[in-house]
């Protein structure tokens, strides 16, 4: 009987292990982990407690150093307090069970002082899923600063964050930290808060970045920096001989948010992001940037799909060579810049490099620009496809004289394709725009100096009516001064741009009848505004399409008619009879296809020349397939005037792009061709700014018309 009853409760006991297991096993994750927080005090704390109390903490780093955290896992310092070393806690958190570095009890932020035998003072190596918040950091040297980066005192930094050939490693925050006077060399790999990427063997990189809120000051070489040696793409050769070799294949960090930082006195550089895609930099304030050596203030290279905005930029020191607000510097493709605040940077406003391959597809539109010095505009080397439009410069006396625009040579080639539209320019003295090479101008407005640029048809000259312009301070909204007042020769001067991102500089609505020229739409009553030229698309250009056809080629290179140009073209010889055709003109984008649902031709003489019946094929990386067939233009002009004639069909993505010529106007017995555009028809109305990181992508692809293929 015993024995009996003995087996019934061991059954009993296994079935009720089982259904808990079955239970525990159906939780979700969060609800699994629950983690320890853990105490650290360096004055009443023993590294012999348990540390899971306020009344029983560990005192040293050593002890935080040794332990290996789990998910879910809190380190709180204790407010007030200081530890000297390096703060290296081991171990990863996993998805949705961050481990949190903290503060407890009232007072100051508790201080970690990096030591001389460190390279920072906080540190994380191949480790994923952590966020640090609310402490203070410094990291000093008793060195001066040189600008050898092999400086004897070595690259130092506040918080380093270090991926060394461990592929994708995922969300770190960094946030509400006051990091100051970081002591380091001059490198990009040195500085408060550097994240740097390693993948010479395994190509690795970040996901889920968050800097925010912190401040930071006197800190060299960089502010904040994301750093990587992945960066092998469209025949990329060298960089800095401090960035370690060889290098990996182009592997971008993503969802990269940079906001709500200040930085002050960085020696080089404020805030700088390299080999990143859909970075959203948006809030920051940097002031004084570049004391001990030439840069730029806010900059970013080898980048995809940049968002800046609502940042305010001034006082950059050194402006021997950079030394602007912001810079597009090499191999960025699709940056958007807007809503940001430079002034008295001592470099300029605006820096587009093109050193390597493409600087690419930029739109810089509805910024504030005052009293910056040395070259309002710098465009150096073969930047191409950027559109400046409804930007507000002003010059005055403490521009010292500055230039509108100038030029570098680079090897890489002059810059084209820069166009500008609705900015408003008053000067109270400058010495001109010293380089126009590559750039035209309409619709822009001119006041005082030498800013006026003749070849502009649509000029405004008269002066301007900014309710007090020259009267910015320090601060986004001190600007107001820049507002049209009533009677403004500038209200509705503009011309209609499509994807505008539908607010100006102070958020007021887009448009307000027709559009006005500078960073201010007008919101009082103006009048209706009538018949209108048509509105400007802002035009993305492919990085890496090739061209060819099967015509004998006559004058010019095939490759002319992708080259964003209207200027150039390309011709057949002068043989072609009707039994020439079908001949094939084939677009290759190779590894990055492109989206899209209108091609628009455009030549110079369409009724003797151009191309009137084809069709529209494609690749999809398997197959061919048809796009549209049997299309028909008919050509209205033949007197050199370029002339656009477009065909749209279904949205298709393509990784090439055919069309299949059946017919055209042999007058002269050739064909030719000066551009094909390829575009996603999409609306012209007003759009709102993203709201979140994740719309990034979003808001760039659409300021240029197109798809994001990747959402």
């Amino acid at each position: 009987m015993k024995k009996h009853c003995f087996k019934k409760v061991v059954c009993l006991l296994l079935f009720f292990s089982m259904l808990c297991t079955m239970f525990v096993t159906a939780l979700p994750m969060n609800a699994m982990a629950g983690g320890t927080t853990y105490y650290v005090d360096s004055r009443g704390g023993d590294d012999s407690y348990s540390g899971i109390s306020e009344a029983s903490p560990w005192k040293s780093l050593d002890k935080v150093n040794a332990t290996d955290f789990k998910p879910g896992d809190k380190i709180l310092f204790k407010a007030g307090e200081r530890w000297d070393g390096r703060l290296w806690p081991k171990g990863s958190g996993q998805e949705g069970n961050p481990i949190v570095i903290d503060m407890y009890g009232t007072g100051n932020k508790p201080l970690i002082a990096g030591v001389t035998s460190e390279m920072e003072a906080i540190f994380l190596k191949n480790q994923e899923y952590w966020e640090i918040n609310n402490l203070e950091v410094t990291n000093t040297s008793p060195l001066p600063f040189d600008r050898n980066w092999k400086n004897p005192r070595g690259q130092r930094r506040g918080v380093y964050i270090l991926n060394e050939e461990a592929g994708i490693l995922h969300h770190i925050q960094i946030k509400n930290m006051d990091i100051h006077d970081v002591d380091g060399a001059y490198t990009t790999r040195s500085g408060g808060i550097i994240f740097d990427s390693v993948g010479s063997e395994t190509p690795s990189a970040f996901d889920d970045i968050l800097i925010d809120g912190n401040m930071l000051k006197d800190v060299d070489a960089y502010g904040i920096y994301i750093s990587s040696n992945c960066i092998l793409r469209y025949g990329m050769g060298d960089l800095w001989e401090w960035v370690p070799k060889p290098y990996g294949p182009w592997t971008p960090s993503t969802n990269v948010k940079i906001s709500n930082n200040t930085i002050i006195r960085a020696a080089t550089g404020g805030i700088a992001w390299n080999v990143t895609d859909g970075a959203v930099v948006e809030h920051n304030t940097v002031q004084q940037a570049t004391y001990l050596a030439t840069n730029a203030s806010i900059w970013w290279a080898y980048t995809d799909n940049n968002l800046v905005q609502f940042n305010e930029s001034f006082e950059c020191v050194n402006g021997k060579e950079d030394g602007h607000g912001f810079d597009v510097d090499a191999g960025n493709i699709n940056s958007l810049v807007q809503y940001n605040y430079s002034h008295d940077n001592a470099g300029g406003f605006m820096l587009y490099v093109n050193d390597t391959y493409w600087t690419l597809n930029t739109i810089v539109r509805y910024n504030i620009s005052q009293n910056d010095k040395g070259s309002i505009f710098r465009y150096s080397g073969s930047i191409d496809n950027v559109y400046n439009y409804n930007n507000t410069v002003y010059v005055g006396a403490a521009s010292q004289n500055p230039v509108m625009s100038d030029y570098f040579t680079k090897p890489s080639g002059a810059p084209r394709n820069i166009k500008n539209y609705n900015n408003a320019y008053y000067s109270k003295g400058d010495r001109g725009w010293k380089s126009l090479t590559g750039q035209t101008f309409d619709y822009n407005a001119y006041y005082g100096g030498n800013t006026l640029v003749a070849s502009d048809a649509h000029k405004v000259t008269a002066e301007p009516k900014f309710t007090a312009p020259g009267t910015g301070a320090a601060g986004m909204n001190t600007v107001n001064g820049y507002q049209l007042q009533e009677g403004s020769p500038l209200i509705g001067a503009g011309i209609r741009i499509n994807n505008n991102g539908g607010r100006d500089y102070f958020g007021n609505p887009l448009y307000n009848e027709a559009p006005d020229i500078g960073a201010h739409e007008y919101t009082g009553s103006v009048p209706a505004a009538g018949d209108m030229p048509d509105p400007i698309d802002v035009i993305n250009r492919h990085p890496i399409a090739a061209v060819t056809t099967t015509f004998p080629t006559g004058d010019g290179t095939i490759a002319n008619i992708i080259d964003g140009n209207v200027d150039t073209y390309w011709a057949s010889t002068a043989n072609i009879t009707t039994a020439t055709f079908p001949r094939d003109i084939t677009v290759n984008f190779g590894d990055n296809p492109i989206t899209l649902n209108k091609l628009t031709l455009w030549v110079h003489f369409g009724k003797g020349q151009g191309i009137t019946n084809f069709d529209v094929e494609y690749y999809d990386g398997q197959n061919w397939e048809t796009a549209l067939s049997d299309a028909k233009i008919e050509w209205e002009l033949n007197n050199g005037t370029k002339e656009p004639q477009s065909v749209t069909f279904p949205t298709v993505t393509a990784y090439q792009l055919r069309l299949k010529v059946t017919g055209a106007n042999l007058t002269w017995k050739n064909i030719t061709l000066t551009e094909l555009e390829f575009k996603l028809e999409d609306s012209p109305s007003a759009r709102q700014m993203p709201a979140s990181t994740g719309d990034a992508r979003d808001a760039v692809f659409d300021s240029f018309g197109m798809e994001d293929k990747e959402n």
